[in-house]
């Protein structure tokens, strides 16, 4: 297993779907304590809506899938899991960290990686979503860089999602004049301006 240094003992390393599946059932629960498995609305499809949904989901097994594991030594602690979802953007779809393994910096670390990483293989955005009052994670990730997303240019944005409740996306552009475009100055204007001109 190849492992990358975050800082101290912490370390990350790329694996498996089944590793990081693993690692996940077992801790799920620890580190995500109110959400529940029987959350989804799929009770509301009939049969032929399931079976068309399960048809459209095939169509995105081609994009590329990242699985990470949070180590400390070679005990997982954390995990992300991620996936491209257009040939721009980087979905991170669920990062945790054990309970006693948070505000510890750990959390922040991994975000500098990952954010290297995406860009390394050439997407242009970093997306994520979560619950507005999960300040937690929406803190270490605005000082990261992140910035709020509500508009939906070039991205999917969800603001409510009927299983959790009301949610934000955030978004992390790769190049400084896409962070311009997302900007305050919003919009093709912003381009044309000096950075220092762009709030």
């Amino acid at each position: 297993m190849l492992k990358t240094s975050l800082f101290d003992s912490y370390t990350v390393a790329e694996v498996d779907a089944d590793q990081w599946q693993a690692v996940f059932t077992l801790h799920q629960a620890r580190v995500f304590p109110h959400e529940h498995e029987g959350s989804s609305l799929a009770y509301l499809l009939s049969v032929p809506e399931s079976t068309r949904l399960d048809q459209l989901r095939q169509n995105l097994n081609g994009a590329r899938h990242l699985y990470f594991l949070l180590l400390d030594g070679d005990e997982p602690v954390g995990w992300h899991y991620g996936f491209q979802r257009s040939e721009l953007e980087y979905f991170m779809a669920n990062t945790g960290v054990l309970p006693e393994y948070q505000n510890r910096g750990l959390y922040s670390a991994f975000l500098k990686f990952i954010v290297q990483h995406a860009a390394d293989l050439g997407f242009q955005y970093l997306t994520s979503i979560h619950h507005s009052d999960n300040n937690a994670v929406l803190v270490p990730k605005l000082k990261a860089g992140f910035v709020l997303q509500a508009f939906g240019y070039l991205i999917q944005t969800m603001l409510l999602d009927a299983s959790v409740g009301p949610m934000v996306q955030l978004v992390y552009p790769t190049k400084d004049e896409y962070r311009r475009f997302l900007g305050f100055q919003r919009g093709v204007p912003s381009l044309n301006s000096p950075p220092d001109e762009v709030g």
